[in-house]
């Protein structure tokens, strides 16, 4: 383990908790492995706060109706630009799966347009119908909407828990078990004072990456992992706090504080990320088989409602 202390060496005695044994990566090789997923990009919160304040300030007065109602041109024209975003969403499949587009422009920015189009083209959607659903083709055209949308939040959630971050390429296990070797490598100098901190993440490691047996208790463990990560932090910014009280040590200095707490913090969620990677794998094929078909609902669904309103 590059250092730790014996006993515990918590990656290298682990097991995934799809039960596959993982495979350490070498810390002393020079290379610092590839990062794992993490949830960065996206908006900075400020954004995606000030945008959903005023959507959902604008929805009030659009089911008021004050401002428009379902049957105006100016809800006509939202649903058509909303539909054509829906439309849209269909491009990125098209683009990664078929081997003559497959030289149109790198793949990160069709899936960057796919995720805008996905927020967008519901919302659009939804002002379209001013809030007001009068018809059976209309509620089963925005359920179906709905769904998708849903769905797709949850597609994106779980994905980026299997890649390099929002745009990167797939990662694999043994990356991330690499990655969690060579920051408790770097960890371990940092932790030379402090050796109940040590201890302790050493026991989190363990505890995360050693999957119970059954399926419940596994079910259990992966759905409690994050509050147990969360528990561990705050016992040992504690040890930290008082640390250069209960040993002749130096304890940490205040400069020094802030990099020891964020390279603790690293370490934990390496070894959460490499304890989850197997089942959220697993969970995202089964959401690839679930939300395929509810893709194509929407699309007959949306085709029958502008008919619908075309021919009648």
């Amino acid at each position: 383990m590059g250092g730790l202390p014996k006993p515990p060496q918590p990656p290298a005695l682990a097991r995934a908790p799809g039960g596959a044994r993982t495979h350490p990566g070498n810390p002393g090789r020079g290379s610092t492995p590839r990062s794992s997923p993490a949830p960065a990009g996206g908006f900075p919160a400020g954004t995606a706060i000030a945008g959903i304040a005023t959507a959902l300030a604008a929805g009030w007065a659009v089911a008021r109706g004050s401002l428009y109602t379902s049957r105006s041109d100016l809800a006509y024209g939202l649903g058509l630009a909303g539909a054509s975003m829906m439309l849209v969403l269909i491009l990125y499949p098209v683009r990664k799966h078929v081997r003559l587009l497959r030289t149109w422009g790198p793949l990160k920015h069709w899936f960057r347009a796919h995720m805008l189009c996905g927020i967008l083209g519901p919302l659009l959607i939804l002002f379209h119908s001013a809030f007001d659903v009068r018809s059976l083709n209309a509620a089963v055209a925005l359920g179906s909407m709905i769904l998708v949308t849903a769905s797709g939040v949850v597609g994106r959630y779980i994905y980026r828990r299997i890649h390099h971050g929002l745009y990167g390429s797939r990662a694999t296990l043994e990356e991330l078990q690499q990655e969690l070797e060579h920051r408790f490598a770097a960890l371990d100098p940092l932790l030379e004072w402090l050796p109940a901190v040590r201890r302790e993440v050493n026991r989190f490691c363990l505890v995360a990456t050693q999957a119970p047996p059954g399926w419940r208790r596994r079910t259990a463990h992966f759905t409690t992992l994050g509050g147990k990560r969360y528990l561990a932090e705050r016992r040992i910014r504690r040890m930290i706090a008082a640390a250069p009280r209960s040993h002749g040590g130096p304890g940490v200095s205040r400069r020094n504080l802030r990099t020891l707490l964020r390279a603790i913090d690293a370490t934990l969620r390496a070894a959460q990320r490499t304890a989850q990677f197997t089942t959220y794998e697993r969970l995202f094929s089964l959401w690839h088989v679930l939300h395929v078909p509810i893709v194509y609902l929407l699309l007959i669904s949306a085709i029958v409602h502008v008919l619908a309103v075309h021919m009648y």
